[in-house]
């Protein structure tokens, strides 16, 4: 009897292995060959090579913006599909006095399970994803990474910028509030001052004024359309990447200090991943030879090292979220209200420099300035190309170092102009009051909660 009860064992054991073979197709041991099975096997880990430079896993190369700025996205969409189940967007006053659209935030706060909390991850998030975007591109840009190959991978990242802000702009007018509606009007009065900007309005607003059809309109744009083209454009952005050669680094890499190898362990059968290359003596062939741009010995495998960092950040991010969604409530003024319009009505802080601009002149200041400056950002790494082509400029183009010397001139205007906007932001945050009049910020309190 025990004979048979041990086989029954045994065979619900190799029943147990072939189910688990046909899920997972690898084992956890520490060999060469399992790590890049870990890496090949996995729909969400495949985006990554099986191995990277040592040097892409130092914190100081990136930051971890990149990873940052996806992990929010992806608080984002989770957040957001939550309010989803509860959210409607309509401005028809309800039996309380309130339309449904603010009498929903209202619920949120007061008959939601963890409502509140949720909202507060969802706007924490959005306004903390516009921040880490925009120290991503100026990582990216003084760091030199956006070129040797990665150009358009630039206009990517600058696109996905432009994405983020629309995406938080477009769900700025969902609580239908106070604060929400006058920054959303002084917004669609700014597109206004731009060629077409009445068509561009328009199709915003789907009439004269911020209504109705705006609000589904904005709905349909922040919970559908523009979440969709960012995630297209976020997977070619991180296939770019990868086929671009990934993180940018210096050629030679010997004289930095980077994370030891003994961090890594030993990998057996490396018999089958050993670092010599199987061409090796076609390599000392000259001309074109099958080399690649890599020093293979400072190559070391992504799994676990690289996934860990990923996952150890992504808990960090996800902390300090909770941390501040639990101490801050997001701002809900009055409902909104055409008829009482709140002075100084103010844009989102990410759109205070453009409105600051503005004040000053509306054409130039609203048009021409921010269209040419989002024009030589974006066609950055094709400008220096074509003066380099034209002037016959030869020179190395050394790209993952921070403040190089031979990027001293496009890093100090890229600076001056990042710095330059973010001044203009800070002036209209905190030092513009009732009728856009220059004030101190202990004077009068900015309306706005910004």
């Amino acid at each position: 009897m025990d004979i048979k009860i041990d086989e029954i064992k045994k065979k619900l054991l190799t029943f147990g292995e072939r189910v688990y073979k046909t899920i997972i197709r690898h084992g956890f041991d520490q060999s060469g060959l399992t790590k890049s099975k870990i890496i090949f096997s996995n729909l969400f880990l495949h985006i990554h090579p099986v191995k990277v430079h040592r040097r892409s896993l130092m914190f100081k190369s990136t930051l971890g913006l990149g990873v940052i700025a996806f992990v929010l996205f992806f608080i984002l969409i989770v957040s957001g599909l939550l309010i989803m189940f509860h959210y409607v967007p309509s401005t028809i006053v309800g039996p309380d006095g309130f339309p449904d659209a603010y009498q929903r935030m209202l619920n949120l706060r007061s008959n939601v399970f963890w409502g509140t909390f949720i909202r507060n991850m969802h706007r924490w998030g959005a306004h903390a994803m516009c921040a880490i975007v925009a120290l991503h591109m100026l990582r990216t840009f003084l760091t030199g990474s956006y070129r040797n190959g990665r150009e358009f991978n630039w206009v990517l990242g600058c696109i996905l910028g432009l994405l983020t802000i629309l995406l938080s702009y477009t769900g700025y007018l969902l609580p239908w509030d106070q604060l929400a509606y006058w920054g959303v009007k002084v917004g669609t009065e700014i597109a206004k001052i731009a060629p077409g900007g009445d068509i561009i309005r328009g199709l915003l607003l789907g009439d004269n004024e911020v209504g109705q059809e705006a609000l589904l309109r904005f709905y349909v744009l922040h919970v559908a359309i523009l979440p969709f083209v960012i995630s297209i454009v976020i997977a070619l952005h991180f296939f770019r990447i990868r086929k671009d050669g990934g993180l940018a680094r210096p050629a030679d890499t010997k004289h930095e200090k980077l994370i030891p190898h003994s961090e890594f362990g030993t990998v057996k059968n490396n018999s089958v991943f050993k670092s010599a290359r199987s061409y090796k003596l076609v390599e000392l062939v000259k001309d074109n030879a099958p080399k690649v741009n890599e020093e293979v010995d400072q190559m070391v495998f992504a799994w676990p090292k690289l996934i860990t960092r990923e996952l150890i950040l992504f808990m960090l991010v996800l902390a300090v979220m909770v941390i501040v969604s639990v101490l801050f409530n997001a701002a809900l003024e009055a409902p909104a209200d055409p008829n009482h319009p709140t002075n100084p009505s103010k844009a989102p802080w990410y759109f205070l420099g453009l409105q600051e601009l503005v004040s000053y002149h509306g054409f130039i200041g609203g048009v021409a300035i921010p269209g040419i400056l989002v024009g030589l950002v974006t066609a950055a790494p094709y400008i220096e190309m074509f003066i380099e082509t034209m002037f016959n400029i030869q020179r190395k183009i050394v790209g993952g170092v921070w403040f190089h010397r031979q990027r001293i001139l496009e890093n100090s205007l890229f600076l001056t102009i990042f710095i330059s906007m973010l001044i203009l932001i800070i002036i209209g945050t905190f030092f513009r009051g009732p009728n856009w009049a220059f004030i101190y910020p202990w004077d009068v309190p900015v309306s706005g909660g910004h």
